[in-house]
Order: C-alpha cells, then structure tokens, then sequence
C-alpha cells in the first residue's frame, strides 16, 4: 500500500494523505524513511490546532496528540484504560531503539513526530517517581526538550535545589513558556530569579517559598497559579497597592490559595467595588496607571471538596471589552463598574482631604455630587464594601 502511495503524483497523493486521520499519517510516516522524509516536507507549518504532551511515566510512557484523540505507547505495558485511537509499540518498532531507555524511546520518537507534523503546542510531564533514576538536568538538556511550550513535574517527594535550578534555568527570553511542580515539596528558603518570569505561566502547589519581591517583579506573565503560600492579607494588600500604580504589565491571570479572607487587612487604602456577572460576585479595582483597565477578583471555595484551600482569582480586564474567563468564555464588559469605580475614587480623595457635604465651596459641591450620582446608580456600602448590583 505505502509503494502504491508514494508512485503516485503529488496532487492525488496530497488528496489522500489530507483525508487521513493523524493516526493514519503518523503510521504511513513510520511505514519507510522515504515517506517520513515526504511528509516532513508536506506539512512544514506548524499546526496552531494541535497538541503533543509526551508523559514520562516509566513502562507506561507515552505521547498524547490532541488532547487524548491519539496516544503513541513506547512498551507494551498499557495504562489503566485503552482507546480505539491508541498506537501500540509494535506500530512504531522503527522509531524505537532497543538500546535506549524509556525516557531516550519517547523523546526521540516526539522529536521525529514534530519534524514530521510540527505543532505549535508541546508539553513534558514527568512522573518523578515512575521513572527510571534521571537527573532532571539531563532530561531538561535533550535538544528537542529547549523548544517545548511546558514542562510538567509531579511526585517526588521533595525537590532538591539542583532540581529547581535546571527548572528555573529551562527558561528563555523572549518564548512563551509555562511550567509546573504541582506535588513536590520545594525548600522554604529557595530563590531564583526566574521564578515568576515564564511568560506563559507557572504552577507551584508548594509556593511558600514565593516571596512579596517575587510577585512585584512580575511582568508580562500570563497565568501565575500559587499553591500553599505564606502571604499574609497585607502582603496580597501590598502587591495590589502596587500593581495599581504599575505603568508595566504584570500578569494576565492570577491565582492565589488563602486560608482566612480578612477584609480590614486587604482592603486597606483600597477603593474596591463589589459587582456582579450572573449574579456571580466580583471585587474591582482599578488601575491608576493605564486608563480603562481594571483588575477583578472572586473569591473561591470548594465545599464539596475540603481537601482544597480556598483561592483568590484574580484577572485583568479592559472596561470596555467583554470580560474574557482564563478557560474561555465571555461577560458583558465593566464599562459601568469602572465608572463607578473612579467616582468612588474622586469620593474617597475628597474626604481625606476633609471635605464634607454641606459647604459652599466647589469642592463640597462636587462631593455632594458624587454621592448623589452613586446613589443614583444603586451604590450601597454592604458588609463594609461598596457594593453595586449588574444592570441587566
């Protein structure tokens, strides 16, 4: 079948590999050098639609294509669970060297795998305590590892510094990357400049080693995600006082485990609002520096599942766009809550310099003008926050 194919021209033979299911390409491209070589040069641009995650995991390693549609199995021993899509070890023996190891076999085959159908979305995850004894260094070294979108790390036990140096040391400038070490304990006096600067965005179940530097250094990161951490109310009051002032652009998205929300202590010379989207609760805040930008946060609990620490999600958003949810999905935009947010604002700088309503002067005037506005529009202060319903 594959000789018939390759006699083919070009134009019936494009047809007919492009009707193809990626697991039909990928077995054709194992099926002879020539033809991995031809379909290399067929499908040159990466794929924007489509994913690779290898899963380091010992005997049970291997490669995800599309979000679980097609797996590539490096050895015989299968998962838990097997689907009508799985590629088997037998129909990649010829990608497969005897001589490697697990980690070698599923690296190379990725590596030959993207040369041939390239994909903008690549991701590791190792499985640190199913794999054969490998420094991460070495793992984190092979070539084709330096131009992968994320690397994923999980179980262990703790993380020595060696280990989160080579993490830390994976980044490079001016690449979007994302990185994760959900499981593993990570020693409390442990610092690296890095971080908090993977532009795509980091994952740490055990953040307590995160300092207050560490998040008012961020910039242009997409999606931080904090773990157990050791931030107090006032440290979280600190970082937002200072991201509301901040001409540069720190994170996107933001999440935060706390333990005991203490308003008077996070709220502190903050003026906040607090709005509604589907009658979902949002706190507002916005931004000193860059005009019609406002930060959102909702506080998250999970009673179903106590195991789970409750978490501030914070987003930043534009008051004159739909609000964009982090896993997709739109709200009607805050064009009105900033309003109300500035004439809060103007409010609050009026009454510390010690203006009160009543007085003939300008300003007195303008104070009483801003309380008629806001109670206009329905603000009440609620539970010692100022609180606005959404108009729908």
């Amino acid at each position: 079948m594959e000789f018939s194919l390759i006699q083919l021209p070009d134009v019936p033979k494009i047809e007919i590999i492009h009707l193809m299911t990626i697991g039909e390409r990928i077995k054709l491209a194992i099926s002879s050098r020539r033809m991995e070589n031809y379909l290399s040069r067929l499908f040159k641009k990466p794929d924007e639609d489509s994913d690779y995650r290898m899963s380091l995991q010992g005997e049970e390693s291997y490669i995800d294509i599309q979000r679980g549609e097609w797996r590539l199995f490096m050895s015989p021993l299968r998962l838990n669970y097997e689907e009508p899509n799985d590629i088997s070890d037998e129909d990649i023996k010829p990608w497969l060297d005897e001589k490697c190891t697990m980690i070698e076999n599923t690296l190379n085959v990725f590596s030959r795998l993207q040369n041939v159908f390239p994909c903008d979305t690549t991701n590791l995850s190792v499985i640190l305590n199913k794999i054969e004894p490998t420094p991460i260094s070495n793992i984190l070294s092979y070539p084709c590892v330096a131009n992968l979108t994320g690397v994923h790390f999980y179980g262990g036990g703790t993380m020595q510094r060696h280990e989160m140096d080579a993490i830390m040391e994976w980044r490079r400038e001016n690449t979007e990357q994302f990185i994760s070490v959900t499981e593993n304990k990570i020693p409390l006096d442990y610092k690296h400049p890095n971080a908090l600067r993977f532009s795509g965005g980091v994952v740490y179940g055990d953040a307590r080693w995160i300092r207050l530097e560490d998040l008012l250094s961020m910039r242009n990161v997409i999606r931080p995600v904090l773990g157990d951490n050791n931030f107090s109310m006032k440290d979280l009051n600190t970082f937002i006082r200072y991201w509301i002032n901040c001409e540069e652009n720190m994170f996107t998205y933001l999440n935060i485990e706390y333990k005991q929300f203490n308003s008077s202590d996070f709220l502190k010379d903050i003026t906040i609002l607090k709005g509604f989207r589907t009658e979902k609760p949002f706190y507002l805040i916005a931004s000193n520096s860059t005009e019609n930008q406002l930060l959102t946060m909702q506080l998250i609990s999970f009673p179903n599942n106590p195991k789970r620490q409750k978490e501030l999600d914070f987003s930043v958003q534009h008051a004159n766009k739909p609000h964009q949810f982090v896993r997709g999905g739109t709200a009607p935009a805050w064009t009105r809550e900033y309003r109300i947010l500035r004439l809060l604002a103007r409010k609050r700088s009026l009454e510390e310099m010690g203006i009160t309503v009543g007085g003939a002067g300008e300003e007195e005037k303008e104070l009483g003008d801003l309380e008629e506005e806001l109670a206009a529009e329905g603000v009440q202060m609620i539970d010692g926050i100022m609180t606005v319903q959404e108009k729908l």
